[in-house]
């Protein structure tokens, strides 16, 4: 039978982990905690295991999708400390960064729902009543705050596309 240290080594094999992640795998398989707690110190000596690598990395993919908010709700939810990521986020995005993927979302959305609304919604005689401005706004914000954007910046970014 295999040892946490050699199914924890599989499982980095296939993908990075946090500790957290790791840990609650190996949980999952029915180690012992004290085998676990051995498994994951002897990861952190060799260099396997890091969860400053593991927010870095994540931060680096996620950034052109996600707001720091988003990032910050993930990281969170796989176990890495607040410090760990503040740190990471300061790394990956500089000042001023965020509002301009906001904005840059927002018009690639503000065209995609407009076109569906040319061709969905415009012939409904349940919609006539309902402005598009008004439909594209809900439509493209909604969106937005999904991706974890500021519900101020996604108001202002909105307003300046509507006028244009």
């Amino acid at each position: 039978m295999k040892g946490a240290l050699d199914v924890a080594l599989t499982y980095l094999s296939r993908r990075m982990l946090t500790r957290c992640e790791l840990s609650q795998r190996l949980a999952r398989k029915g180690f012992p905690s004290h085998e676990i707690a051995a498994a994951i110190e002897r990861l952190l000596e060799w260099g396997y295991l890091s969860d400053q690598e593991y927010a870095r990395a994540y931060c680096l993919s996620k950034q052109t999708n996600y707001s720091q908010k988003r990032i910050n709700y993930d990281l969170k939810g796989r176990g890495i400390e607040e410090g760990i990521i503040e740190q990471a986020l300061r790394e990956t995005y500089l000042p001023g960064q965020e509002a301009e993927l906001c904005r840059k979302h927002a018009q690639k959305l503000w065209v995609e729902e407009s076109r569906r609304w040319e061709s969905t919604y415009r012939h409904k005689k349940s919609y006539e009543k309902i402005p598009r401005e008004l439909m594209l706004r809900q439509k493209v914000g909604q969106k937005l705050m999904q991706k974890g954007y500021p519900q101020e910046m996604v108001f202002e970014i909105l307003e300046g596309i509507a006028k244009e």
